[in-house]
């Protein structure tokens, strides 16, 4: 609804299922990502360089981010979004050691 808060709809958990397939989704400090995180039809490299760059990711170092993706009950919803919701190709736990190999190799983005 135009004009309300978000929490008037989107709750701290998600809503029952026997609310339909199209219920509002919730998780804890639900919100939508900033305006800089939209990234459709951004290359590989643009990713890249906007991840690690604390000017369009939230403000988050290399440390920081790999929390966000580790620990963030946010960021984690995306596993379990319910409400038959696709979810990653890759799970949280796969995410997180391709996010701290990706650290610990210097947070190297692909070449243009």
């Amino acid at each position: 609804m135009p004009g309300l808060p978000c929490s008037t709809c989107h709750q701290s958990a998600n809503s029952p299922t026997t609310a339909g397939p199209n219920a509002p989704p919730g998780a804890p400090n639900w919100h939508l990502a900033p305006k800089e995180m939209v990234w459709v039809d951004v290359s590989a490299r643009d990713a890249c360089l906007r991840l690690r760059d604390p000017g369009s990711n939230g403000g988050k170092d290399l440390a920081q981010l790999r929390h966000h993706f580790a620990e963030d009950k946010l960021v984690a919803w995306g596993w379990q979004p319910g409400g038959g919701r696709s979810t990653p190709p890759l799970t949280q736990a796969q995410t997180v050691a391709a996010v701290e190999a990706w650290i610990d190799a210097g947070a190297p983005c692909p070449a243009g």
